[in-house]
């Protein structure tokens, strides 16, 4: 197989799992939501927001630092650095998923009362606390398989584990029927923890298959002391800002309902608000970049490669290459969620509410997209660092806003705060991407067209909708979206934003 089609498998295999992940993310969001309601929801955003701080303190950038030099020594031929490094990677991670561990299952009173302002989080977080060392390693194991671009043991493992915490909770809930929230919260905590451990048993059995059958070749240099240095000088500087990130990230969503509160909401109403946004409207918006997330996600990898052998022109193909569809597809996605907003949130939540919120940030969706393949181009590039450091400027400007602006203005100040933050976010990713490799972007082909192909788009399908007999809800929104991409399609080629040459290029990568 060569290795651009290789490539273009690997994506496709990842962005078969990223989708199949936001389906049945969706999916469970939208049945905890209609067993918990929008204020256990927020309730439940909240510890989750603790959770993810700890998850993010347990991994500490160790799935980026086995990806880049297992990539790295593998591209230069050396087996046994490879080895080393990857063996390094996972110690890292144990040792900090261990630490994450003790700290949350020793501090889940406090987190509960002072951080979550419940004490019916204690419980949750400490039946948490059990599956750090497990997310941990994993993130070690996961950047193995994106590292040597065998990514289907990786995601076959990601989909086991959402789809057993999805079984395990949704089968005890069945059985035990909790009365009140607290206990429901319990349940839902010990769904994840038995997910991640199996998940974690299943990872490291295919990560061993994968070792005895793809061996590393028995060449080059150990480097034992220089592998544990590479890894902290990888790690370390990127876990850390993860970690100052994760911080502020969490003191943003545990300052969101009490500045909804002081705004003049209830605290029922602050917590409902904030699930609204955090549980139901977030996951919508980003659950179709599931579709990029597989080209995003080795793009980490294949740069790192192309840089280690000087391979620029190539890095610079690839560039041009992602942006424009990133920029394609996200401006489809923004024109059809401003279009169908309430027919979605009626849908997958029965809360007509949450349209009018998924219409506001739909837009916003172009810059998220685009940023997440920015981030993955210049962690490819080794600027690992400066990406953190942006997400943390990022954060900071969040948790100010939401003190400052939110108070003022409800929720509008909430939604506004998420706008500017993703823009701010993406212009210095992108200011960085453009002082490290000069790269220029097409914006007449590469975002006015396409926004005008995606307005007709939207429009014509309405069209065709009016004059066709009613089916439902739920077949006349599958129905939208395919007469629109469809139509998106025909115009992009009218106004030669997608060519010949794009087509035969796709057509090289698949061909037997």
């Amino acid at each position: 197989m060569s290795k651009l089609r290789n490539f273009a498998v690997n994506a496709g295999i990842l962005t078969a799992t990223s989708l199949s992940l936001g389906i049945v993310g969706v999916a469970y969001n939208a049945w905890l939501t209609r067993n918990l309601g929008s204020a256990g929801m927020g309730l439940f955003s909240l510890m989750m927001a603790v959770y993810r701080f700890a998850v993010t303190f347990a991994c500490s950038g160790s799935g980026l630092a086995a990806t880049r030099l297992v990539a790295e020594e593998t591209a230069l031929g050396n087996g046994k650095g490879a080895a080393s490094a990857m063996k390094k990677s996972i110690l890292y991670s144990l040792f900090f998923g261990i630490a994450g561990g003790v700290l949350l299952f020793a501090a889940g009173n406090f987190a509960a009362v002072s951080m979550v302002g419940d004490i019916r989080a204690a419980d949750p977080f400490r039946i948490l606390a059990f599956s750090l060392p497990f997310a941990g390693v994993s993130s070690a194991l996961g950047g193995y398989f994106t590292a040597v671009t065998r990514v289907f043991p990786s995601s076959a493992a990601q989909i086991f584990e959402q789809l057993s915490q999805m079984a395990f909770t949704v089968a005890v809930f069945a059985v035990m029927k909790p009365e009140d929230l607290g206990e429901a919260c319990v349940l839902v905590a010990a769904g994840s923890t038995v997910s991640e451990a199996l998940a974690f048993l299943f990872h490291y059995s295919l990560y061993k298959i994968d070792r005895k059958r793809n061996p590393f070749p028995e060449n080059g240099v150990k480097k034992d002391f220089s592998s544990w240095k590479r890894v902290f000088e990888i790690a370390f500087p990127v876990g850390a800002s993860a970690v100052l990130r994760s911080a502020l990230s969490t003191v943003k969503h545990l300052l969101v309902p009490v500045s909804l509160m002081k705004s003049g909401m209830t605290n029922e109403t602050a917590l409902s608000e904030y699930g609204t946004v955090g549980g139901m409207v977030l996951p919508v918006l980003m659950f179709p970049c599931a579709f990029l997330l597989g080209f995003s996600n080795l793009l980490v990898p294949e740069i790192t490669r192309c840089k280690a052998l000087g391979q620029n022109g190539k890095i610079e193909r690839i560039m041009g290459f992602v942006f424009r569809l990133t920029l394609m597809f996200a401006v489809a996605v923004a024109a059809i969620l401003i279009w169908k907003a309430e027919d979605f949130a009626v849908l997958l939540y029965n809360e007509p509410a949450a349209g009018k919120a998924i219409r506001a940030l739909a837009p916003i969706v172009t810059v998220m997209y685009l940023d997440s393949a920015v981030d993955g181009i210049l962690k490819g590039l080794g600027e690992q660092v400066a990406v953190v450091r942006y997400n943390v400027y990022d954060t900071a400007l969040c948790v100010l806003m939401v003190y400052t602006v939110v108070p003022l203005f409800g929720t509008a100040g909430y939604l506004t705060t998420i706008v500017i933050s993703e823009v701010f976010n993406m212009a210095l990713s992108a200011s960085r991407l453009v002082s490290v490799t000069g790269f220029k972007v097409d914006m007449l082909r590469w975002a006015v067209f396409p926004t005008a192909s995606a307005i007709l788009s939207t429009a014509f399908s309405g069209f065709v909708l009016k004059n066709l007999p009613e089916t439902g809800r739920a077949p006349e929104l599958v129905l939208a979206v395919l007469i629109t991409v469809f139509a998106y399609y025909v115009f992009l080629r009218i106004f030669r934003c997608i060519e010949k040459d794009d087509i035969l290029y796709i057509k090289r990568i698949f061909k037997k």
